[in-house]
């Protein structure tokens, strides 16, 4: 019985592989330029790593799935080539080192994974990468590769030409970056010289495109020209673009490591005055203050509850009032697990200067605090609210009862911890 379970497994697992794309794992490159040769079909070789997480995102939930191999394998040949080395490597792996050499020496590959397309005769005509991508996302790849008129080398020569209209540019721009092309700085600058106005919407969108974090030349001359912003976006999606870019850069700016020099144990801990600079580069002094000192609480809650409690208790009687958002973390913060009936008192005074909302987030925390106190009629009444947004943004969230939900988030659930050893 135990071989008849075994063998179904295999089954399985065949079944699946088989429906994916079909790669070529024992060819080498010459062999598959001559198999794509014969057949007339492209290359698609995909070029990975063995330490790239999106790379085996992309083996698990993109390559083997029925609709990507139906495509891939009925227009192009397939190849993998793996470009780092490791003990384990099978035999089939280390035949490909002197390919994976070759590839690394005659193409400009910077990050993985990096999606290359050659015609039948072996010319590159096409590449991409990116990983989390979805099954349709990564056929349209594809096709691209399949078509002339939207081949990245196909863009290359039209640039070469001189080609330098506003709509090709902006299409090379999103191509070369996409591929992951070092040559897409120069041009994305070289298309902002070309616009008489600097700040139209274009030249900003552009700049917004090409934005990698906080310390991006693009985002700084955003930033410091914020009105210019407004103008041609809105204010209302400017400050979304600067907030978000400001927010992906907070924990790596205020958590910091550091290794005992005795007893080489890790030691992590928040840095308030490296928040307090960093956030000095965007917001007036108050501002400033409450943004280091509010992330000081909160991610000090990935180290010490206790440190977290007593930071954001600091902050009721700050000069600046929280937003609704961080309003109702600072509450999750000091009223922890609600035993303590001063703290719950404290938290519905901050609540209570905030106007009714349909926020989540707000209405959740109301309810709870309101349940800690003995007033369940209020705190059904603020889970229903919460339901009721909850539902909206995830439609598939069970059906269930206020009641229920009250219940499941009264549920405290431990932080993460960073753990120093």
């Amino acid at each position: 019985m135990k071989y008849i379970y075994m063998l179904l497994i295999l089954a399985v697992s065949l079944t699946a592989h088989a429906q994916g794309i079909q790669f070529e794992r024992e060819l080498s490159w010459k062999e598959v330029q001559a198999k794509a040769k014969a057949s007339g079909k492209a290359i698609f070789v995909d070029v990975y790593t063995t330490w790239c997480g999106p790379c085996k995102q992309m083996d698990k939930n993109v390559f083997p799935k029925k609709e990507t191999g139906d495509f891939f394998n009925e227009h192009f040949i397939s190849f993998k080539l793996q470009m780092d080395k490791t003990a384990a490597d099978a035999p089939e792996i280390k035949k490909q080192y002197a390919d994976a050499e070759w590839f690394e020496k005659n193409y400009q590959i910077t990050a993985y994974p990096c999606y290359l397309f050659f015609d039948s005769n072996g010319k590159l005509i096409h590449q991409a990468g990116g990983g989390g991508l979805k099954v349709a996302d990564f056929i349209a790849i594809g096709q691209e590769a399949l078509d002339p008129g939207k081949q990245l080398m196909s863009f290359k020569k039209k640039y070469s030409q001189g080609v330098r209209d506003n709509e090709f540019m902006k299409t090379y721009i999103y191509k070369l970056a996409a591929a992951q092309d070092p040559l897409l700085e120069q041009t994305a600058d070289e298309f902002l010289k070309l616009q008489k106005d600097p700040f139209s919407a274009e030249s900003v969108s552009i700049m917004m495109f090409m934005t990698t974090g906080s310390n991006s030349r693009y985002f700084d001359l955003l930033a410091k020209n914020k009105n210019k912003l407004y103008a041609a976006i809105g204010k209302v999606k400017a400050d979304t673009y600067l907030k978000k870019v400001i927010d992906a850069g907070i924990t790596s700016t205020g958590l910091k490591v550091e290794a005992d020099k005795d007893s080489k144990k890790i030691k992590h801990w928040v840095d308030e005055s490296a928040l307090l600079k960093y956030f000095s580069r965007f917001y007036a002094a108050d501002t400033s203050a409450f943004l280091a000192a509010f992330h000081t609480a909160s991610i000090s809650k990935m180290l010490d509850e206790q440190q977290a409690y007593l930071k954001a208790k600091t902050l009721l009687n700050h000069a600046v009032k929280p937003d609704m958002q961080q309003a109702a973390l600072l509450s999750l913060m000091i009223m922890r697990n609600g035993k303590n009936q001063d703290d719950n008192q404290l938290v519905i005074a901050l609540l209570s200067t905030y106007p009714e909302t349909d926020d989540h987030l707000m209405n959740q925390t109301l309810s709870k605090v309101y349940s800690y106190v003995g007033q369940p009629e209020k705190a059904l009444d603020y889970a229903g609210k919460a339901l009721v947004t909850l539902r909206k943004t995830r439609p598939n969230y069970p059906d269930i009862t206020p009641q229920e939900y009250l219940k499941r988030s009264l549920i405290v659930n431990p932080t993460p911890k960073i753990i120093s050893n």
